[in-house]
């Protein structure tokens, strides 16, 4: 059953609250292969949706919005593709879905969720004290998913072992969730390779869910086996300082996680200030 009442208060404690969950939702015949994803969440209550299904300005969004925000961020966007981290402009799938994980870069709605490789990346997201939901007195939480048992219900290639995880560019994987996807009983998102097309992608060892273009969606904890796949580690809303502070030791820090100039010049700003520069002396 999902641990929801794990609760841990330091980076020692999650990482032994890892493994436990690693003997739990990972398969023996996986062995030290089984890669598990992770997913920080500010609030421990927030379920695992996609931002296309989240109210915006008083109105509902849906995964049916993403033809929309997609034709008209390609039209504006075009002019200015030079300065895109990747250049998305061949009509094919390669291009669509270099679009929507562009267009979601940038801050647009979008049907997929991003995960991680690595957990420590998943706990600095959940306290990151940057992020505007994380609330004084509410506990943060780190989902972790077993890739390969969430998509062993896909037959993305039949001479491929169950549980497959293919990238977003495969066509079985379009027959499922692609633009044109014609299998429209689909429900569950399945687990992917997206186009590495950013460095924050590259450094954050991101991974994904993609959810099906159907109107209603359900959240990824929400279905009956969800326990089978996924576990969740609640974070003390009260460490979220200290925890912080432990990552710096490890090297995870803003600059790590987002390699471009504008967190390069935020991280610079604030060494400056940390360091307390005499300039007078400086001066002199």
């Amino acid at each position: 059953m999902e641990k929801d009442n794990l609760r841990v208060s330091s980076v020692s404690e999650y990482l032994d609250a890892v493994d436990d969950i690693f003997n739990t939702i990972c398969n023996i015949s996986q062995g030290g292969d089984c890669g598990l994803w992770y997913r920080g969440q500010a609030q421990h209550s927030f379920d695992l949706l996609p931002t296309i299904t989240r109210r915006r300005q008083g109105l509902q969004l849906n995964p049916l919005f993403e033809t929309a925000f997609l034709s008209k961020f390609k039209s504006l966007a075009t002019p200015f593709v030079e300065r895109m981290p990747a250049f998305p402009l061949n009509a094919d799938l390669t291009s669509y879905w270099s679009w929507l994980f562009m267009l979601r870069h940038y801050g647009l709605p979008a049907r997929i969720l991003d995960w991680s490789k690595d957990a420590l990346t998943g706990l600095f997201f959940a306290t990151d004290a940057e992020d505007s939901s994380l609330t004084k007195g509410v506990d943060a939480a780190v989902w972790i998913l077993n890739p390969v048992r969430l998509n062993e219900e896909f037959s993305f290639h039949s001479f491929l072992k169950p549980g497959y995880i293919p990238s977003v560019e495969e066509p079985t994987f379009n027959l499922f969730f692609g633009p044109e996807s014609d299998i429209l009983n689909t429900q569950k998102p399945a687990a992917a390779i997206g186009p590495l097309n950013t460095t924050r992608i590259v450094a954050q060892r991101g991974t994904f869910t993609v959810f099906p273009r159907v109107k209603t969606l359900t959240a990824l904890n929400l279905f009956e086996d969800a326990t089978y796949y996924l576990q969740k580690i609640n974070i003390a809303w009260e460490s979220f300082s200290n925890i912080q502070t432990q990552l710096r030791h490890y090297g995870i820090t803003k600059l790590s996680l987002y390699p471009d100039m504008e967190t390069i010049a935020t991280e610079v700003f604030q060494e400056v200030l940390d360091e307390g520069i005499n300039t007078t002396e400086i001066i002199d």
